[in-house]
């Protein structure tokens, strides 16, 4: 059994407010495994379950926004099992109180393999976000609603290098809204240093793990941002790699 609010969370983890249809779901001693890719592949991620109530299993979900469509009828605990035909995996089945619904799989075959990341782990900015800089941070991108969010270094008022978030067109004739990080660990970044991100892809990441007990964003200069989540039965890893314009 799982709540369904807490498998709703999985999933949204991924598909993102639907960036994300198509993805395997590979469970392995109750520990559910599923990797992701925006359409574009400018993002890559990974979300994991430890304590998922399925049976050893790789099955293809096609059709997200279906399934969510299914899965939104249902209330409370609900139940989880496959059906198998021929030893392929062919239905999920999600049970409540109330109501039995089968959703039909796909073929595993047409499920498009995600890339791989290699991370050193070298990571010359990390933040700690906090809830309210989580909420600050989408709350920015919201009332802009602009396509870029700058990752930059510049200096408050004591001439300290700080980690500012700017969202907005980078023309200086728009408007802008610049936000400084707290809990910002810089390691030889020079002064003046640009990132340009999606911004609607970050504000969709992190309003999609509002539930974290811990949020971590790391940046590496070279043209990437990862962003790094854990709850209590969960953990959820972004690669996002910038824009190539500034």
């Amino acid at each position: 059994m799982i709540n369904k609010s807490e498998l709703q969370s999985v999933i949204g983890k991924y598909y993102l407010g639907g960036l994300v249809e198509s993805v395997k779901w590979t469970t392995e001693d109750n520990a559910l495994t599923i990797d992701f890719q925006s359409p574009n592949k400018d993002m890559i991620g990974c979300v994991k379950h430890a304590n998922f109530p399925l049976e050893n299993s790789e099955i293809a979900v096609y059709d997200t926004s279906k399934l969510n469509k299914l899965l939104g009828i249902t209330s409370g605990e609900v139940f989880i099992s496959l059906e198998k035909q021929q030893k392929v995996f062919t239905k999920l089945t999600i049970a409540d109180l109330n109501y039995t619904v089968n959703f039909s799989l796909s073929e595993l075959l047409l499920i498009q393999d995600v890339g791989k990341v290699t991370d050193s782990g070298d990571y010359e900015i990390v933040s700690v976000l906090e809830a309210d800089s989580i909420n600050a941070i989408i709350k920015a991108h919201s009332a802009l609603e602009s396509d870029n969010v700058i990752i930059k270094i510049d200096r408050d008022l004591d001439g300290e290098d700080v980690l500012v978030m700017s969202f907005g067109d980078t023309s200086n004739h728009t408007n802008k809204i610049d936000y400084q990080v707290p809990n910002s660990t810089l390691t030889n970044v020079p002064y003046g240093t640009k990132l340009p991100f999606n911004s609607a892809m970050v504000k969709t990441i992190l309003n999609n793990n509002k539930d974290a007990t811990s949020a971590i964003m790391k940046v590496n200069t070279k043209g990437w941002v990862k962003f790094e989540f854990k709850g209590e039965n969960w953990e959820s890893e972004y690669y996002q790699v910038r824009k190539q314009d500034i």
